[in-house]
């Protein structure tokens, strides 16, 4: 009875001295539930979009136009049960992280044996 309480506790003091200036203690948990994980690379802040609108780049297909690396994002291949996911599910998920923290789109897009990482982009304004 004492070892779950305890644990609960020390689960929650860790998402909470986790906690950045953007992301809330249900964020960070819901994060690692899910086995994902976003990582800032610049102190702006873009307005949240929707995952359809995140654009996927290959090393065919590249951006078109200025843009800023405004983060990494990666998933875990298997969820929290160890079962694998299925790609689709991957790419969703990457693009919900990437739609979290204002991107555009992804490049640099890697496929390791036990998860999913790319750079998360956010398309630049040139003023002429």
């Amino acid at each position: 009875m004492e070892r779950p309480f305890l644990f609960s506790i020390l689960l929650v003091s860790l998402l909470c001295s986790c906690t950045t200036h953007h992301n809330s203690p249900t964020v960070l948990a819901s994060n690692f539930i899910q086995r994902q994980k976003i990582v800032a690379m610049t102190t702006e802040q873009y307005p949240q979009k929707k995952a359809e609108t995140i654009s996927v780049y290959t090393k065919e297909k590249s951006p078109h136009t200025a843009y800023k690396i405004i983060g990494i994002a990666s998933v875990s291949n298997f969820n929290l049960f160890g079962i694998k996911r299925k790609e689709t599910t991957l790419t969703d998920m990457i693009k919900k992280l990437a739609a979290s923290i204002g991107g555009d789109g992804l490049i640099n897009i890697q496929y390791n044996s036990d998860k999913i990482e790319a750079s998360v982009i956010a398309y630049q304004k040139i003023l002429i």
